[in-house]
């Protein structure tokens, strides 16, 4: 039976190394993702390219449309010419991946976990929909495309917390540890999820509660120029973070990890010293979500006074100059 995996991210590609997985095929839209799947899968990788997206006017609409309905047939003799039978996929409310599910010749599919998504609507459903029929217009593979989540009674699903059947070693312990708090950022301004205002105000008060310097480390989608000004203006140290979030916490430990919303803070696995900043951010819906997941690992902070709560009870259990099994020893303490 051939296997193919399709995965969307470096993360998707750690979890299917991490496995153990096997598989025949490795599908992938974007070039980027190439090199590190041949390393990983040597002549295993099998590049599906991607649907087209309409940048004007009608004539580019209808050339998008006929462009994807060959982009799907190709798609589809490629998994015939393979003689691909069974699936790993990762996002499951994606056109592609519902195409690729329901070609004749599949005749199993494991859906692995994605990261916070595939455990929580962190965007609305009317949201969702209406961005499926988009889609649809532009020519994208059309059945249930408003539906954000796949039957998950007819598949196998793996994850982290909820099956318990998947795993992700952490990067640990640190080479050095940075007496700091870690700020993880996210692409909320370029996503248009927060307005630049309350992302400052945010900031400024992350900086007054955290009672050790705060460190941004930008996310890859963010734009430096923009974000680095703003952590400045609120007293915080950048990090424009060239190797990845995983990479950098390899390399240092901190006393404390903190985002507004990111995948990250559960796969760095210091729960323990983590928070979701989603409310003190003014993300209140994304907040009272992340705190019904009963699974979640990571504590919901939705106030500048339960953060200097958080941080001071972290302070004193923890002083400076201790170790910690997130922390690297003494003898590899780094400032800046």
């Amino acid at each position: 039976m051939t296997v193919a995996a399709c995965p969307r991210s470096l993360l998707h590609l750690q979890f299917l190394v991490a496995n153990g997985a096997v598989p025949d095929v490795v599908l992938f839209r974007d070039a980027n993702l190439g090199e590190a799947i041949e390393r990983s899968y040597p002549g295993k990788a099998r590049a599906l390219g991607r649907e087209v997206v309409p940048r004007g006017g009608l004539g580019q609409l209808l050339a998008a449309r006929r462009s994807n309905r060959v982009y799907y047939q190709g798609v589809a003799e490629t998994v015939r010419s393979l003689g691909i039978e069974r699936l790993i996929i990762f996002l499951e409310g994606e056109p592609l991946e519902r195409f690729l599910c329901s070609l004749p010749g599949i005749v199993s599919v494991e859906l692995w976990e994605d990261g916070l998504s595939h455990y929580v609507n962190l965007t609305s459903d009317a949201w969702y929909a209406a961005r499926g029929v988009v889609q649809a217009l532009c020519g994208f593979y059309p059945k249930k495309i408003t539906r954000r989540r796949m039957d998950r009674s007819r598949v196998l699903v793996r994850d982290r917390f909820e099956q318990g059947n998947l795993v992700l070693p952490r990067p640990w312990p640190p080479k050095a540890r940075r007496d700091e708090f870690l700020l993880i950022g996210s692409p909320l301004i370029e996503d248009r999820i927060l307005s630049l205002a309350a992302f400052r105000r945010a900031l400024a008060e992350i900086a007054e509660a955290s009672p050790w310097p705060v460190r941004y480390l930008a996310h890859p989608r963010e734009r430096r120029e923009r974000v680095e000004l703003d952590a400045h203006a609120a007293g915080m140290i950048f990090d424009p973070n060239p190797g990845g979030l995983m990479k950098h916490a390899a390399t240092y430990g901190y006393r404390a990890y903190g985002a507004a919303i990111s995948t990250g803070l559960l796969d760095l696995g210091f729960h323990d010293r983590s928070c979701f900043l989603s409310g003190l951010f003014g993300l209140g819906g994304m907040a009272r979500v992340l705190t019904a997941w009963s699974a979640n690992p990571v504590p919901v902070v939705s106030s500048a006074a339960a953060l200097r709560d958080r941080m001071s009870a972290l302070a004193a259990a923890l002083p400076d100059g201790a170790s910690s099994a997130g922390l690297a020893g003494d003898d590899v303490r780094v400032g800046g």
